[in-house]
C-alpha cells in the first residue's frame, strides 16, 4: 500500500488504485499527504483550493469532503484517519514512507549519510531508489501560485540535491563517463547551476579533457551572467584555477623583475588608520590576498595604495606590476582581455595568445611562484579585474575603484576598504605643508575654516592651497570669506586658473558622472536643488517626480558609484560638499530653467505639506497656517506627536535652509508658511538661532507678497525667538509691530498672542505689576473671544507673575485653572508645562511630596510634547526636591540628566543650578573630589549669567577645599572636627 503525490494523487493498494473522488477531494488529500505528519490549517486549505470564497463557504465545502475522505480511508483498511485539531485537520498514518514523497526524502537522506561516511556504493543504490520515486509532476492535483511555489521548492531542495549526491558518489566511484554525460545533460537543459557545472568540469578533469573544461567554463560564465547577472562563486573558480594549474609550468629563469609602481605624492598626508588596516589585511605570508579600495572621486585611493606599496617594497623581491584601467578616467576603458595582455607584455611574454582563457594560462605560467605586488588602478567593475585575479593567485593584489565592487566582495571574498575624505586634522596638516607653516600658523582659526571649505578632499585642498599661495599678501581669513561667498564649486571648479583641465575637480567628477544612466544623471543634478547636501528618499522622490522604486534605484546607483553616501539612519543619504557643489554647477548648466522651477516647486510643496501636517499634530489647538492654493503634494505619513517631532528633528537642517532658499528663488508663499510651520517644534527644542535666520528671511517674503496677516504672524514669531534669546528690547519691537498690523487688519488671535508676549517681556524685566495687568487684560480678551488655548496660556503666565509677586495662593489657583483647560483640550505640551511650574511652586512652598508628584507627571509628558527647555526645568527642580528629601543618589542621577539636557539647548542658568545641587549631593555622600569638580564646573557656567549664585558656589568650592586639606594622610591621626564636612556645607546651600 502507498500514497502518491508525485504525479496524480493516488492510493495504491495491491496493484490497484482506490477511487478518491472528485478533484477537490483529491486536492484536500494531497495537502494532508504533503504536510504529513503536521496538521493543515483550514485557512491554508482555503487559500489553495477556494482562494476566492468566504470563510463560511469554505467551511460548508470542506466538511463533507473530509467526511468522504474519512470513509474512503476507513474502507481501504489502511488504518489511516483524519482527526480535526482546532481549526486544522491532520492525516494519521502508521509511517511516513507510505507516501512516495516522504519515502523519497528518507531514502535520499540515507544516501547522503552513506556518502558522508565514504560508502559511495550504498549511497548510489539508495539515491537511485529515491529518484525512482520521482514519476511525474509533483502535486499534480493542485494549481495556483502556492502549488507552483511548492513544486519549485521540491525541485530545488529535494530532487536536484539528490541528483547531485548521486552523481558525486558515481564520480567518487570513478564512473566519470556516466557523470560527464548526465551532468552535461543537466547543465545544458536547465538554468545554469554551479553545482552540476562543477561535477561536469571535475569529470572532464578526471578524463584529462582540460581544454573542454576550460571552454565549458567560459560558456557557463556567460550563461550565468545573462541569467542572474552574477559571476561564478569561489568553489567553481577554484576548480577552474586548479585545471589551469595542471597546464602551467614555472617561470623562465633569469627574467628581470619589473618595478612599475610610480612613487607616492610628496604631499601625502595622514591616513595612518587606513595604512594600519592595510597592514592587518595584507599581512606577511598571505600572498594571495586581494584588497579593493573604493571611494568618491579624488579622495586619494591611488595615493593610499602607492604609499602602502612604497612602505613594503621589500616584501616583493620579484617586483611589482601597475596598470591604469581607466575605469572612470579619460580615454578608453581597458577591456578584461587587454588587461591580461598588458600584464603579459610587462612580464616579457614573447607572444600574446588570442583568447582570454589562453592569456590567463600564459600569465599564470610566467608568474609561477613569484612574490609580486599587482596594483590595478581605477577599475570600473568587478568583471574588468576578475580574469586577472584568476591568473595571479600567488600575487598580492590591490585594486582601486570609484565603484563599490560588491561582486568581488560577494563572489571572490575580496576585502573592500572604503577610503573616506581626510579628517579635519589631516586636512589642516596638508594645507600647512602646501602653504608653508609660517603663513599658515598666523591665523590657526582661519586655516581651520579654509580646510572646512573642502571637507577633506585631497585634490580640493591642493587646489585651494594654490589659490592661497597665489595671493601671498592677503590674510587667509579674508580669503576664506571670499571663497565662502562663491556658489557651487567656486574656485574649486574654475578651469581658468589651471593649465591642465584634468587637474580640476569638475574634470575629476565628470569621469564618474559620464557613466551614469541618463535618468540617474538627472537625479544627481537635481539633488543640488535640495536645501542641503543631506536628504531622505521622499525628498528625492519629490524632486524627480518619479515613483519611489525608480528613485531608490537611482540613489543606489549613485551610492555604488561613490557619488553619494548613505546617511546615519535608513532611507537617508548625503552628498559630499564638493559633489553637492558640482551638482549645483551641472543643474545650472544642463537643466532648463523651467525644469528647475518645476522640480523646486515639487520639493518645496512636499516640505510645506509635511511640515504642516507635523505642526498640526504638535499643536492641534492653534489655527493652522493658511494652505497654499493649488498645492497637491502628499505629506509624509505621521502617526502622532512623537512621530511628528522625530520627522521635524530629522529634517531640521533642510527645513531651516529651505526658507532663505525659497526667498532667493522667489517662492515667497512657500517661505513664510514653512517658517511658521516649524516655529513651534524648534521653539520647543531650543534651536533658536536657526529659527531666527528663517523667520527673518520669511519677513522679506511677507513684505514681497504684501500679505499683512502673514507679516504680523511672522513678526510675532521673530519676537518670540528673540525673547527666548533674552534680547528683550528687540523682541518688544517685533511684538509691537505684529500687534499693530494685526489690529489694523482685524487678526484678533495674532493680536492676543502679541499682547500676551509683551506681558512676558515686562515679567522678564522684573516689572511684575505691569506684567500682571497686561496678563489680566489678555485673559479677559481670550475669554471673551472663546480662544481656549490662549486663555490657558494667559492663566499660566499670570500664575508665573503672581509667583514672582509672592502671591502663591493666587498663583496655584491660576495654575490649576490653566491645567484644567489644557487637559480638557488635549494640549499635552501645555499640560507638561503647567505641571512643571506647579511642581516648582510646591517645592518653593516646602511641599516636597506634592512637588515630586507633579514633576514626575510632567517628565512623563515632556517627551511627547518635545519641549526640551521645560524638560530641563523639570529635571533641575526634581534634583533640588530629591536633595532636600535626602535622596542623594536619585538627585545625582537627575542632576546628570539635567546638565546634559541644559547643555544641549544652551540653558546655562539651569545647567549651573543642576551642577550646584549635584555637588552638594556628592558632599553629603562624602565624595569630595567629585563634588569639588562639580562646583568648579558650576562656577564656570554661571559666570556672566547669574553672578550672585556663582559667588555662592565659589564659597562652597572653597569650603570643600578647606575640608580636603584638613583630611590627614593615611596612618596619621584624624583632626577633631566639631561638625562633619557634609553638615557644614549642606546647611549653607541656600
Amino acid at each position: 500500500m502507498e500514497f502518491k503525490i508525485i504525479g496524480k494523487t493516488r492510493l495504491h493498494i495491491d496493484g490497484n488504485d482506490c477511487d478518491l473522488g472528485p478533484a477537490k477531494h483529491r486536492g484536500v488529500l494531497t495537502l494532508l499527504l504533503y504536510y504529513f505528519p503536521r496538521p493543515v490549517q483550514v485557512d491554508t486549505i482555503a487559500q489553495v483550493l477556494w482562494p476566492d470564497s468566504a470563510p463560511e463557504q469554505v467551511k460548508r465545502n470542506l466538511q463533507p469532503i473530509v467526511s468522504r475522505l474519512r470513509a474512503i480511508l476507513a474502507k481501504s483498511g489502511t488504518g489511516a484517519s483524519i482527526p480535526k485539531e482546532g481549526n486544522a485537520y491532520r492525516l494519521v498514518l502508521r509511517q511516513a514512507d507510505l507516501i512516495d514523497y516522504h519515502r523519497f526524502r528518507k531514502l535520499a537522506e540515507m544516501g547522503r549519510v552513506a556518502a558522508s561516511r565514504g560508502d559511495h556504493r550504498e549511497a548510489k543504490a539508495l539515491l537511485r531508489e529515491a529518484l525512482s520515486q520521482w514519476n511525474g509532476r509533483p502535486l499534480e492535483e493542485l494549481g495556483g501560485a502556492w502549488a507552483d511555489h511548492c513544486r519549485d521548492q521540491m525541485e530545488t531542495f529535494d530532487r536536484m540535491p539528490a541528483f547531485y549526491a548521486l552523481l558525486d558518489s558515481q564520480r567518487q566511484l570513478g564512473e566519470h563517463l556516466e557523470v560527464m554525460a548526465e551532468a552535461g545533460r543537466l547543465t545544458a537543459s536547465q538554468a545554469p547551476d554551479e553545482a552540476f557545472a562543477g561535477l561536469y568540469m571535475r569529470s572532464l578533469d578526471a578524463l584529462g579533457r582540460y581544454s573542454t573544461a576550460l571552454d565549458f567554463y567560459a560558456v557557463f560564465c556567460q550563461r550565468l551572467f545573462e541569467h542572474v547577472g552574477a559571476e561564478p562563486g569561489p568553489e567553481l573558480r577554484d576548480l577552474y584555477r586548479s585545471i589551469l594549474r595542471k597546464q602551467e609550468s614555472t617561470a623562465l629563469p633569469g627574467t628581470t623583475a619589473p618595478h612599475q609602481l610610480p612613487p607616492p605624492a610628496r604631499s601625502f598626508t595622514g591616513r595612518d588608520d587606513l595604512l594600519a588596516r592595510l597592514d592587518a589585511l595584507l599581512g606577511d605570508g598571505d600572498q594571495g590576498r586581494v584588497v579593493a579600495l573604493h571611494g568618491m572621486p579624488s579622495v586619494g585611493k591611488s595615493q593610499l595604495a602607492l604609499k602602502w606599496a612604497a612602505r613594503h617594497r621589500d616584501r616583493f623581491p620579484d617586483g611589482n606590476l601597475y596598470l591604469e584601467l581607466r575605469g572612470a578616467g579619460p580615454g578608453t576603458r581597458v577591456a578584461p582581455d587587454d588587461v591580461l595582455a598588458f600584464l603579459l607584455r610587462s612580464l616579457g611574454a614573447e607572444r600574446i595568445p588570442a583568447t582570454g582563457g589562453e592569456r590567463q594560462l600564459e600569465l599564470r605560467r610566467l608568474l609561477g611562484n613569484r612574490r609580486m605586488l599587482v596594483l590595478l588602478d581605477d577599475a570600473h567593475e568587478s568583471a574588468q579585474v576578475r580574469p586577472v585575479l584568476a591568473a595571479t593567485p600567488q600575487c598580492l593584489t590591490i585594486i582601486t575603484s570609484r565603484t563599490r565592487l560588491m561582486g568581488l566582495k560577494v563572489l571572490d571574498h575580496v576585502d573592500l576598504v572604503p577610503v573616506p575624505p581626510l579628517s579635519t586634522a589631516e586636512s589642516i596638516t596638508l594645507l600647512r605643508n602646501e602653504i608653508g607653516r609660517e603663513r599658515a600658523d598666523v591665523d590657526p582659526a582661519a586655516l581651520r575654516d579654509l580646510a572646512g571649505l573642502v571637507d577633506g578632499l585631497p585634490l580640493g585642498l591642493r587646489i585651494i592651497a594654490q589659490h592661497v599661495a597665489n595671493r601671498p599678501d592677503t590674510p587667509i581669513g579674508e580669503l576664506v570669506e571670499d571663497f565662502k561667498g562663491q556658489d557651487g564649486l567656486g574656485i574649486l571648479g574654475s578651469v581658468h586658473d589651471s593649465d591642465d583641465e584634468s587637474a580640476t575637480l569638475p574634470a575629476a567628477f565628470s569621469w564618474s558622472f559620464r557613466d551614469l544612466p541618463a535618468d540617474t544623471a538627472r537625479m544627481f543634478r537635481l539633488l543640488a536643488l535640495n536645501p542641503t547636501a543631506e536628504f531622505g528618499v521622499d525628498a528625492a522622490v519629490a524632486l524627480l517626480g518619479e515613483p519611489y522604486d525608480a528613485v531608490s534605484a537611482h540613489l543606489s546607483t549613485l551610492v555604488r558609484s561613490n557619488l553619494l553616501d548613505y546617511g546615519a539612519v535608513p532611507r537617508r543619504f548625503r552628498l559630499h560638499d564638493t559633489l553637492y557643489g558640482y551638482a549645483l554647477h551641472l543643474v545650472r548648466r544642463d537643466e532648463p530653467a523651467q525644469a528647475r522651477k518645476h522640480a523646486m516647486t515639487r520639493l518645496l510643496d512636499w516640505y510645506l505639506a509635511s511640515s504642516g501636517a507635523a505642526a498640526h499634530l504638535l499643536d492641534p489647538q492653534t489655527s493652522p497656517v493658511p494652505p497654499l492654493p493649488g498645492m497637491s503634494a502628499e505629506p509624509v505619513p505621521l502617526a502622532d506627536q512623537s512621530d511628528a517631532l522625530r520627522w521635524l528633528t530629522r529634517e531640521r537642517v533642510n527645513l531651516v535652509a529651505a526658507v532663505p532658499q525659497a526667498v532667493r528663488h522667489g517662492f515667497h508663499a512657500h517661505a513664510w508658511r514653512l517658517s511658521a510651520n516649524f516655529h513651534e517644534a524648534y521653539d520647543r527644542s531650543g534651536h533658536y538661532e536657526d529659527v531666527l535666520i528663517s523667520h527673518r528671511a520669511a519677513l522679506k517674503s511677507c513684505a514681497a507678497l504684501g500679505d499683512l496677516e502673514a507679516l504680523s504672524g511672522t513678526h510675532s514669531n521673530v519676537g518670540m525667538v528673540l525673547y527666548r534669546l533674552c534680547k528683550y528690547a528687540e523682541a518688544e519691537e517685533h511684538f509691537k509691530a505684529g500687534s499693530d498690523l494685526a489690529r489694523a487688519i482685524g487678526a484678533h488671535e495674532i493680536q492676543l498672542i502679541c499682547s500676551h508676549n509683551l506681558a512676558g517681556i515686562r515679567l522678564a524685566l522684573g516689572e511684575v505689576g505691569a506684567a500682571i495687568e497686561l496678563y489680566r487684560e489678555t485673559l479677559d480678551a481670550t475669554r471673551e473671544s472663546g480662544y481656549r488655548d490662549g486663555e490657558a496660556y494667559a492663566l499660566n503666565e499670570l500664575a508665573n507673575a503672581y509667583r514672582k509677586a509672592e502671591r502663591d495662593d493666587l498663583a496655584l489657583e491660576h495654575y490649576y485653572q490653566a491645567l484644567a483647560i489644557r487637559r480638557s483640550i488635549g494640549h499635552v505640551r501645555g499640560v507638561a508645562t503647567t505641571l512643571t511650574d506647579v511642581g516648582r511652586l510646591h517645592f518653593e512652598r516646602g511641599e516636597h511630596e506634592e512637588a515630586l508628584g507633579r514633576l514626575h507627571e510632567a517628565l512623563a509628558l515632556h517627551p511627547i510634547g518635545g519641549d526640551r527647555a521645560r524638560t530641563a526645568d523639570a529635571l533641575v527642580t526634581l534634583t533640588e526636591v530629591e536633595y532636600d528629601l535626602g535622596r542623594f543618589g536619585e538627585a545625582i542621577g537627575h542632576a546628570e540628566e539635567a546638565v546634559s539636557t541644559c547643555h544641549v539647548i544652551g540653558a546655562r542658568a539651569g545647567q549651573g543650578r543642576a551642577l550646584h545641587v549635584w555637588g552638594h549631593a556628592l558632599v553629603a555622600l562624602g565624595r569630595l573630589d567629585e563634588a569639588e569638580e562639580r562646583f568648579r564646573l558650576a562656577v564656570g557656567v554661571l559666570r556672566g549669567v547669574q553672578e550672585v549664585e556663582a559667588e555662592v558656589v565659589t564659597e562652597h568650592l572653597a569650603d570643600v577645599k578647606t575640608i580636603r586639606s584638613a583630611i590627614p594622610e593615611p596612618r596619621s591621626s584624624a583632626p577633631d572636627f566639631t561638625a562633619t564636612p557634609a553638615e557644614e556645607i549642606t546647611e549653607r546651600k541656600n
